[in-house]
């Protein structure tokens, strides 16, 4: 992949271009008060919990919340409450919630009503869905709503729900675990582990009771997925609730660093591979800009934990284990240049780089102290005291980015850049990206978010306008039940844009997604009403959220008794509904299948229609002998194509169920209880035949002849009894395994809980240790640094003054050599001075000579003439001097 060589030239200019100018976050102090904050003031956090679309096999397909325009799926997408989904025929999806996955079969059409920390409620009007609960917290419910019922899960175990392919009828199998079913009317019943309930109408009157049928191609999709989720060795390394972790099992390896710990490392990329750069960039809800990586892998990675530059490599540093982690949209920052703000637009380039360990993701949504927090330390390592500065920076609008040492920012390759039309429209960056250069970002910035407002083309990748398959809209208008009174639907993009192109790149608030239609009056409650407006919606329950005293528990049924309503359910509902008041429930706790707690086995050991279920292995006939492949085998759907020409009135009977005394051909569980009714009269049977109920498809059954009524009935009540009493002994016995297991069970997860806490405490205690000798190191670094300062300070002043010695002794000496050369000059002078004097006195003497001779032969002369006076001779005498 060489196309991201030249990304790797991205100028160090740029990044310290960017350290000398601090980027504005968002403005809060002008916001409307109800804009961001609740009624206390708070800030209202978006969820820290997302679904992933992680399997995605035939035509999927996804509509954002709040649109009408259905494309195809991606993996690796994030969705959020008011996503919907459409399987089409021979396609299966699969969902990651946390540590629940949720299985979509074909022809399915899903939506959710609601996704936050406490609530999954998931609307399914057609189709079949497989939820397995892994591990369930305090105040955590999971809800299906469908035409017929809605189904409140509150424990953790694994449940199957098929809605009739015209939505008059719903099955709930509760392979293990067990949840309430709500009807209309009020009616209520608890679905124990071990029973698969079809019910054909709102008020649960209408229902056939049964043990969990044999698996299908759908529950063998599911169990290869289950596998495959619960043996991935990456699961020690990381949380459990961490989206996607076993996807890093195939492409990657874990290995443990001094300063990192555990890291993982991808193994299948292409030469010169960055972070955040196979995939592209969506509006996602209250998150704002969120990177959807196209690898199989690419979920985990790149909304939890951080990237570091290990060895000339890229590793992924998860974060700590032992902590419910917090989904991000992207842990990136942000590059771009120019002006007083960060100056992202659709024409400019705009470049990211991962954030390292300890580097502070800053949120480009308004969020509250608690969750900057945890958002941090849940997915790094951070001191809490940074965190706290961080966020009173963050709180007052005036965090400053240039402040922030990222730890990547000098990383080579570590920056990817495109051009804004190809980051807002959700296209894919591999190809596209831009080859950065000194010019490319001329006083760029860093910023923890891009300043860049989103189109409609940024909420989901279009697949270039290509059509995609859509659920009819029947299906999707169909009216369903639902326990918990949902939140308002999601506003469209076209309601948003205003708001979102006012401050660009910042996500709005969840109350603000919300759509608000026009109603009737003021009041508040006339608002309320209008916010959580859903015309197809039917809330049964009276506070519009589930109950939480003990649901009565529901009675076996065959099909005799379910056309004859030979029980009035809603009567024995009413009485035990009354006895059950003043006994609460809560078994909403954050355990996981191998520590549930024992009172649930005994409370359901006292229900004679569970049947448990172990591993959900095949079920076998009562001859002992399994059943062909070919045989055990079911169609991906419960019910059957009413037009099928194998749907005749005498092949729709029950799974399991013995008709006319005889055994059926199909695979039947050893410990459900089967009721044999009487042989209806022609009435019945032709009443039968014109409601035309989707019931089961089985095999055809094999009728007895006819015999007397009266020995029937007592054949079929010793046959009972006998069959009673082998229930009663295999329930007994196969208590006792189950206890025995879970106890083992729990044994072992204990032993495996100290073992994990003893290594962590272990592993806690090495990284105080290496934090110590890191600290120490870094004092004796410092006491180091400290000294050679003094040292280097000493020698410089040593060598001042040997500077200023060196310049005095010069100075000196050129003093001396002036002084010498001025003495030398006077010398000179003086010399010439006597040379001139001397000079002068041997011509006075020349000359005095001269005058000497010229008077010794003028005395002569002199004398032979008249005397001279004294004054001449006194002034010839000084003359001559």
């Amino acid at each position: 992949m060489t196309m991201f060589k030249p990304v790797a030239v991205l100028l160090a200019g740029l990044l310290f271009a960017g350290t000398g100018f601090a980027q504005p976050p968002p403005d809060y102090s002008s916001d409307d008060p109800g804009s961001y904050n609740d009624a206390s003031g708070t800030a209202i956090d978006p969820p820290s919990r997302v679904a992933r679309l992680s399997v995605i096999r035939g035509a999927v397909s996804f509509v954002p919340a709040g649109e009408n325009n259905w494309v195809q799926a991606e993996v690796n997408r994030p969705l959020i409450s008011g996503d919907k989904l459409w399987t089409d025929r021979g396609a299966r999806a699969e969902l990651q919630i946390g540590s629940s996955a949720i299985r979509v079969d074909e022809q399915s059409n899903f939506h959710f009503l609601n996704l936050d920390d406490n609530m999954a409620q998931i609307e399914l009007t057609e189709g079949t869905i497989n939820l397995r609960v892994r591990r369930i917290y305090d105040g955590q419910t999971y809800e299906v709503d469908t035409p017929t019922l809605a189904f409140v899960i509150n424990r953790v175990g694994e449940y199957r729900i098929d809605v009739a392919p015209d939505g008059r009828g719903t099955i709930v199998t509760a392979f293990r675990g067990g949840g309430d079913a709500y009807g209309e009317a009020g009616a209520r019943f608890r679905i124990e582990e071990g029973q698969s309930i079809r019910f054909n109408d709102a008020q649960l009157r209408d229902y056939v009771s049964n043990g969990v049928p044999s698996p299908d191609d759908f529950d063998r999709f599911c169990f290869d997925r289950d596998g495959r989720w619960d043996n991935s060795r990456s699961r020690q390394y990381v949380s459990e609730d961490i989206i996607g972790y076993d996807d890093l099992d195939s492409y990657g390896s874990w290995d443990s660093t001094p300063d990192y710990g555990n890291v993982w490392y991808p193994s299948q990329v292409a030469v010169g591979w960055t972070p955040y750069s196979y995939g592209r960039w969506s509006w996602v809800g209250a998150y704002g800009w969120t990177w959807v990586d196209s690898s199989p892998w690419g979920f985990a990675p790149f909304h939890y934990g951080r990237w570091a530059w290990v060895n000339n490599r890229w590793g992924w540093c998860p974060g700590p284990a032992n902590v419910r982690p917090y989904y991000a949209p992207a842990l990136v920052a942000f590059v771009s240049g120019g002006g007083a703000r960060l100056a992202f637009n659709v024409g400019g380039p705009v470049g990211w780089f991962p954030l390292g360990p300890r580097d502070v993701y800053v949120p480009s949504y308004r969020v509250s102290r608690n969750y900057f927090t945890s958002i941090n330390i849940h997915n790094t390592t951070i001191n809490n005291v940074t965190i706290n500065n961080f966020y009173g920076n963050y709180q007052r609008g005036n965090f400053d980015y240039s402040r922030v040492n990222y730890a990547n920012r000098n990383v080579t390759n570590a920056i990817t850049a495109v051009r804004g039309d190809v980051f807002t429209g959700s296209r894919e960056v591999r190809g596209s990206v831009v080859a950065v250069n000194r010019e490319t970002f001329a006083n760029a910035r860093v910023s923890g978010f891009a300043a860049i407002a989103p189109t409609r083309q940024s909420l989901a990748f279009d697949a270039g306008g290509r059509s995609a398959a859509a659920p009819p809209q029947a299906v999707q208008s169909r009216s369903i039940i639902a326990a918990t009174r949902p939140p308002a639907p999601m506003a469209s993009f076209a309601q948003r844009e205003n708001a979102l192109q006012r401050d660009p790149g910042r996500a709005l608030p969840v109350a603000q997604l919300r759509a608000a239609p026009t109603v009737i009056g003021n009041g508040e409650a006339a608002q309320r009403a209008a916010m959580t407006s859903r015309p197809n919606v039917n809330v049964v329950t009276r506070d519009g959220a589930p109950a939480r005293s003990i649901a009565p528990s529901i009675q076996p049924r065959g099909p005799a008794q379910a056309d004859g309503r030979a029980v009035d359910m809603r009567q024995s509902n009413d009485n035990a509904r009354a006895g059950a008041d003043n006994r609460s429930i809560d078994t909403r706790r954050a355990i996981d299948n191998n520590s549930r707690a024992p009172n649930d086995q005994a409370q359901r050991g006292q229900q004679p229609q569970g049947n448990p279920v172990q591993g959900r292995s095949i079920t076998v006939p009562p001859g002992g002998h399994p059943q062909p492949e070919e045989q055990r085998g079911l169609p991906s759907s419960r019910y059957v194509n009413p037009n099928a020409p194998d749907n005749s009135a005498q092949q729709r009977s029950l799974r399991g169920n013995d008709n006319a005394g005889q055994r059926d051909n199909t695979p039947q569980n050893r410990s459900v209880p089967i009721e044999r009714q009487p042989q209806q009269d022609n009435r019945s049977a032709v009443q039968m035949q014109q409601r035309q109920t989707p019931e089961y498809r089985s095999a055809p059954v094999e009728r007895a002849p006819q015999v007397d009524m009266q020995q029937r009935a007592q054949q079929q009540q010793e046959m009972q009894q006998r069959r009673q009493q082998e229930v009663d002994q295999q329930r007994q016995q196969s208590q006792q395994r189950e206890i025995q297991q879970r106890a083992q069970q729990q044994q072992e997860f204990q032993q495996r809980q100290q073992q994990e806490s003893q290594q962590r405490a272990q592993q806690q205690q090495e990284m105080q240790q290496r934090a110590q000798q890191q600290r120490d190191m870094q004092q004796q670094r410092a006491q180091q640094q400290q000294e050679m300062q003094q040292r280097a300070q000493q020698q410089q002043e040593v060598q001042q003054r040997a500077q200023q010695q060196r310049e005095m002794q010069q100075q000196q000496m050129q003093q001396r050599a002036q002084q010498q050369q001025e003495m030398q000059q006077r010398a000179q002078q003086q010399r010439e001075v006597q040379q001139q004097q001397f000079q002068q006195r041997a011509q006075q003497q020349q000359e005095m000579q001269q005058r000497a001779q010229q008077q010794q032969r003028s005395e002569p002369q002199q004398r032979s003439e008249q005397p001279r006076s004294r004054g001449d001779n006194n002034n010839d005498r000084n003359n001559h001097r």
